[in-house]
């Protein structure tokens, strides 16, 4: 999820790449002439590979757009993706709003970049909306800052119950990228859910960004013969992690192969798609199914096929529902007063998007359903969905 990519984004009438050759790409999304000065600004912040998740955001942008803009005023979204480094993410959304006058960012998709955005959209009184970043603590910064994926302790739990009460697990084991805000968060949380659930945290392992050899985390954890493994980390690793999981050929105390168990980072096509990954028959959380007979989503999932070519994933319809949960706000507000936007996200109440929020709690982060997907003959299947 590190190597850097630069795109530019696509709506339904036009595109425009500014700064070719920079890692800052500018899109001007709305009438068939460039957008004026009475276009309102939405900052979006891509972090790592995630180069696809503002074409989510585009659509929704799009449609906005063709409905007449919000409050009457077209819409503009500004872009930046490929930031591998927390502060070049604050750094961007300072200068977004100082520079580019966005009114409210968008992102990002890393908890550890999003801890560090969180304090200037707070400083600067800009209401912000997480994509996939899940950490709880990533609103801590204050009254502007919000989740639009539900967070780390609903779903670190919900894998730990499905774990035990539906896989028969009595034995985890857990391997996690150590220093990462979300990584090493998700495997505590997955930790403590477990014994919660009275079963049993055998090994828990850490290694750095970049391992490529897992064999000494990986023998320990071959020795407590483990039901279940839960991988928290990202995709570059997780193929690397799986891959040598099964090479081991790791079992439980029974003889039966250690289940493999993922969390929303490997909704990516990096691991799915990689022929080294080993993840047949695992298991993962993800914010949303393709496969959702919801009308809103499949709408918005046949949209982006016929515009891309491909199945979005979970990060994609994330962040065309932030745009469109922006603009609910700022229509209920009835201006783009800051404050008075902060407080309709607030109160949103049964949000009905590619993702559904029923509300938003103190903290700020969203009541909203899980999906379990699993991978079957290499692709990746719907298998339940997990409401609040």
């Amino acid at each position: 999820m590190r190597k850097t990519k630069f795109f530019a984004i696509f709506s339904l009438i036009a595109f425009a790449l500014i700064l070719a050759g920079c890692d800052r790409v500018q899109e001007v999304i709305g009438p068939e002439q460039p957008v004026q000065s009475e276009a309102v600004k939405i900052g979006f912040i891509g972090s790592g590979s995630r180069v696809t998740f503002p074409d989510g955001a585009a659509i929704a942008v799009a449609e906005i757009n063709e409905m007449g803009g919000l409050l009457g005023r077209p819409v503009e979204l500004v872009a930046q993706t490929g930031i591998e480094d927390a502060a070049v993410a604050a750094a961007t959304a300072e200068r977004m709003i100082r520079d580019d006058g966005v009114f409210a960012l968008l992102g990002p998709n890393r908890s550890t970049h999003a801890v560090e955005v969180g304090p200037v959209a707070q400083r600067y009184g800009v209401p912000m909306i997480t994509t996939t970043a899940t950490n709880p603590s990533v609103t801590n910064a204050g009254d502007f800052v919000f989740m639009a994926s539900a967070t780390d302790l609903v779903q670190g739990a919900v894998m730990a119950r499905f774990a035990t009460k539906e896989l028969g697990v009595t034995r985890a084991a857990v391997i996690a990228q150590q220093g990462d805000v979300y990584a090493e968060g998700l495997a505590e949380i997955f930790a403590d859910a477990i014994v919660k659930e009275n079963g049993e945290i055998v090994p828990t392992e850490f290694y750095a960004a970049g391992t490529t050899d897992f064999t000494e985390q990986l023998t320990r954890i071959a020795a407590a013969a483990p039901d279940a493994l839960f991988i928290a980390g990202f995709a570059e690793e997780v193929v690397l992690v799986t891959k040598q999981a099964r090479t081991m050929e790791l079992q439980n105390t029974a003889g039966k192969p250690t289940v493999l168990l993922g969390s929303d980072a490997w909704d990516s096509q990096l691991l799915l798609e990689s022929e080294e990954a080993q993840v047949e028959g695992s298991f993962f959380s993800a914010h949303f199914s393709p496969d959702s007979a919801q009308p809103t989503t499949q709408a918005f999932v046949k949209k982006y096929e016929a515009l891309h070519g491909t199945v979005p994933v979970g990060g994609i319809a994330i962040s065309y529902d932030c745009v469109k949960l922006l603009a609910a706000a700022v229509e209920r507000a009835g201006s783009f007063d800051a404050a008075a936007i902060r407080d309709e996200i607030a109160a949103t109440k049964d949000y009905v998007g590619v993702t559904n929020i029923a509300s938003y709690n103190e903290n700020r982060h969203p009541s909203k359903s899980l999906v379990i997907m699993t991978v079957k003959d290499g692709m990746k299947v719907f298998y339940k969905q997990l409401n609040p």
